[in-house]
């Protein structure tokens, strides 16, 4: 109950800002005929692309692959720690929430404890978020989920060719393995991207979502937006379809069944647990916890979340190379 309460407070607390005015437009791109490898490859005989990393500041930056109406949401620009130059450092990328308009609640669960370990840490920011959100937006990530449904779909799309441009830059100059820690929305992201990249050696993904449509539709966070939808005559049935090939259940993982971590929170009222039980079922059922607790977890359980997931990168990754 406790739990539940403070989940209810926090999205109270989420929805003070929301969109002013609808965001839907009419759909007009289809993905039925055409295969998830397709669409997220974007026909990109590869993802090299000239990152420029300036390590005195701890930063990096470069040009998405993938081009929108907005010059600087394609511009990404993120966080890099490098700690150890040992070939068998793990590379690990912070994939953050949605609405997030730092990384910092990342950094409290994560970062001392990896940098103390001599991690190398690089921090993701998803499209229309932080520096990426354009000029007009009234908050951090408004126009990556919303009611206008190909766009949101294009951002998926662009996170998930943004995120293999960076893993695969790291694999370049990097002998560690590539390890993906996602929360929330970026759980969800980071799902998807292990369907999609084998260069992924290892996710750990913390209350993560699986069908965002279920998300929208079903949990307190998308009601404004599933409000756009009902007053725009667009029901369940055809948001599932549209934003089908979003789905990591969608895809199986191109990395080894004992190199992925599911954590979800019993009472979550972000994201329901009948969906992340979905994809952990879907997926054969790889190693996975359930707190007691709900989304707010990210906060109440952070020394668990930091625990468990060192461990099993200690435990699953590092002991095999």
């Amino acid at each position: 109950m406790f739990s539940k309460i403070i989940d209810h407070y926090a999205l109270h607390s989420l929805h003070k800002k929301k969109s002013l005015e609808t965001q839907f437009t009419v759909p007009i791109l289809s993905t039925e005929n055409i295969s998830r490898e397709e669409f997220y490859h974007t026909g990109i005989l590869n993802f090299n692309t000239e990152i420029n990393a300036d390590y005195h500041s701890n930063t990096y930056n470069f040009t998405s692959l993938i081009a929108t109406e907005f010059p600087n949401n394609d511009n990404v620009k993120g966080e890099v720690f490098l700690q150890n130059n040992n070939p068998d450092t793990p590379n690990i990328i912070f994939i953050h929430g949605w609405r997030m308009n730092s990384h910092s609640k990342l950094k409290s669960i994560y970062h001392d404890k990896m940098s103390n370990l001599g991690w190398n840490l690089y921090y993701f920011p998803l499209p229309y978020h932080m520096e990426r959100t354009p000029q007009h937006s009234l908050y951090s990530g408004e126009l990556m989920i919303s009611a206008n449904m190909d766009r949101t779909v294009h951002a998926a799309k662009q996170s998930i060719v943004d995120l293999r441009t960076l893993i695969h830059w790291i694999k370049e100059t990097n002998d560690g393995p590539v390890v993906l820690v996602g929360v929330s929305l970026g759980g969800w992201i980071t799902n998807l991207a292990a369907t999609l990249e084998a260069g992924i050696d290892a996710i750990i993904s913390v209350f993560y979502a699986n069908k965002l449509s279920e998300s929208i539709w079903n949990t307190i966070p998308g009601k404004y937006i599933k409000a756009d939808f009902l007053n725009s005559g667009i029901g369940y049935e055809e948001l599932a379809n549209r934003w089908k090939i979003t789905d990591p259940s969608g895809g199986l993982p191109k990395i080894k069944q004992d190199n992925i971590l599911l954590i979800s929170g019993k009472n979550d009222q972000f994201i329901s647990l009948e969906d992340a039980d979905y994809l952990w079922q879907s997926w054969g059922k790889p190693a996975r916890h359930v707190y007691n607790c709900g989304h707010s977890g990210i906060v109440l359980k952070q020394k668990k979340i930091a625990k468990d997931t060192i461990s099993f990168i200690q435990e699953r990754v590092l002991k095999t190379l």
